[in-house]
């Protein structure tokens, strides 16, 4: 298994950095056999996407096989030569990424969202459809900034499903590390919902026909009960009943 751990926060020494630190050395302990990447944004050069578009063509890439032979794949890759190259690179080969990332502002700092940005030519290469591989989210922060950090899991939610990577957890340490990196609480998980793109379009104008059926069999119901003089009783979920009783 190959795993990449990406550090969000610009600073070297922060919550998030402490908390990324402290995965990657669980990570060794509990899987010695896993290869094992850490990448802390703080410590890289990848710019801001431009929107120029040429990402829309795939470049070939060239990859050295273990046995010391190299071949040249077509994969999506974006035009400017920085380290994103070899994120690109880690990426494609992970079996699973987690991002450790502190809240500026609801959503995620200026570092990773120029990661997330630059994700883009995954779009344009279409792999959303393919099988998507686990992403967690680790979100950091000192607490009591009311508006809540639903931007940073869309945001990343969205870039990593563009990159072949479905968001499967979010761990909540806002308010329960310390500046120094002490942990003073456990961290809440929440659980994302597990749909695959298809079964995620369908279910919407799936649960949309459902109603308009039930919206429609209780006009009827209500037509005939008005016709004979009868009020239609309730059950107690709320739906019109016959007169039957839950037992």
């Amino acid at each position: 298994m190959k795993r990449v751990i990406i550090t969000g926060s610009p600073r070297t020494q922060g919550r998030s950095a402490h908390v990324a630190e402290m995965l990657f050395e669980a990570n060794i302990d509990e899987r010695p056999e896993d290869e094992l990447f850490l990448v802390p944004i703080s410590e890289i050069e990848v710019g801001p996407c431009i929107g120029c578009g040429a990402c829309r063509e795939l470049t070939d890439v060239t990859f050295r096989a273990d046995d010391g032979t190299e071949y040249t794949e077509p994969r999506p890759r974006c035009v400017f030569d920085d380290d994103m190259q070899t994120l690109y690179d880690l990426l494609d080969d992970a079996d699973e990424v987690t991002i450790v990332s502190p809240i500026y502002f609801s959503g995620a700092p200026a570092p990773l969202k120029c990661l997330l940005d630059r994700l883009q030519p995954y779009f344009y290469a279409d792999t959303r459809k393919a099988p998507k591989r686990p992403a967690t989210l680790h979100v950091l922060g000192e607490g009591g900034d009311p508006h809540g950090f639903d931007p940073l899991v869309s945001e990343v939610k969205s870039a990593l499903a563009c990159a072949g990577f479905r968001l499967i957890t979010v761990f909540d340490w806002v308010g329960k590390v310390t500046p120094q990196g002490e942990i003073t609480a456990e961290a809440d998980e929440i659980e994302i919902a597990k749909l695959d793109p298809e079964s995620a379009q369908k279910q919407p104008k799936q649960e949309k026909q459902a109603a308009q059926r039930k919206q429609a069999g209780q006009q009827k119901q209500q037509k005939q009960s008005k016709q004979s003089g009868q009020r239609p009783k309730l059950d107690l979920y709320g739906n019109q009943s016959k007169g039957k009783k839950r037992g």
